[in-house]
């Protein structure tokens, strides 16, 4: 009989020090904003979360309580030296490795279906939890939420486009970055530097040094090649030109009343 209640003081051991770990790992504002968007996982774990002081000592408490009566057992089954090895093995390795390695992978979803298990405890402990936690309250205050700054919240899309568990595509990380880091841009930031510019007279013509000239420059400031359609044999004068290097390639010329685009 005395093994039997051994072992189930491990397994009670196991889960406070496993929920301690797991519940706590839980971010207030993450879990509010689960609940928010419909997850019935934290809609579970959320109000008892919330009041993290009384959930603390309810939790500790009862872990306490529980490794004090499995060293009570023990001693009345082995000798003190004995007792006291044994007791401490099955605790770290049961009671405290095993479980919060396993819980912290899992804590929302272990967490959830904890809930009643807490809910009850927190029930009978509430006598002698209740005032710590108040004076917990009164002295500490609410607990700091977790706000991340700009820099942060562009790690953390860069992470989710990286991540195969997430459905953020190289676009979206893309735009979203880029709109995090505009007011702080400047147009010196985005404009084209004057070196990679070429330009060309709207009245010089458009022949075969002109082209010679335009082409050498996409060779090697364009990252795309540009195809030239065919221009009538009568001369042509350039009706506007002008692109930076690395930019998309946009022109257009008259000729004889008529556009003919390069593309």
């Amino acid at each position: 009989m005395d093994y039997i209640i051994v072992t189930l003081l491990v397994i009670m051991s196991g889960i406070f020090s496993g929920l301690t770990l797991g519940y706590f790992s839980l971010d207030l504002a993450g879990l509010e904003r689960k609940v928010n968007m419909g997850d019935i996982h934290a809609e579970k774990v959320y109000p008892i979360r919330k009041r993290g002081n009384l959930l603390l000592c309810t939790l500790l408490l009862g872990n306490v309580a529980v490794n004090s009566a499995m060293a009570v057992f023990l001693s009345s089954i082995a000798t003190g030296l004995v007792a006291g090895l044994v007791s401490t093995g099955l605790i770290v390795v049961f009671g405290e490795i095993i479980p919060q390695a396993s819980f912290s992978r899992h804590a929302l979803l272990v967490g959830a279906k904890m809930a009643w298990f807490v809910r009850l405890i927190i029930l009978i402990l509430y006598p002698l939890t209740y005032p710590i936690s108040w004076i917990l309250d009164k002295i500490l205050c609410e607990e700091i939420p977790t706000v991340w700054g700009k820099k942060e919240l562009k790690e953390i899309i860069k992470q989710s486009e990286d991540s195969n568990k997430t459905s953020v595509d190289e676009d979206e990380e893309r735009i979203v970055i880029g709109a995090l880091e505009f007011s702080d841009k400047l147009v010196a930031d985005v404009m084209v530097k004057p070196p990679n510019i070429f330009t060309v007279n709207s009245s010089d013509l458009l022949g075969a040094t002109l082209l010679e000239k335009i082409k050498n420059v996409s060779q090697h400031g364009i990252n795309e090649c540009t195809k030239i359609e065919t221009i009538p044999r009568k001369s042509c004068s350039v009706k506007h030109f002008f692109f930076g290097k690395g930019k998309e390639l946009r022109k257009s010329f008259l000729c004889d009343e008529k556009f003919s685009r390069m593309s």
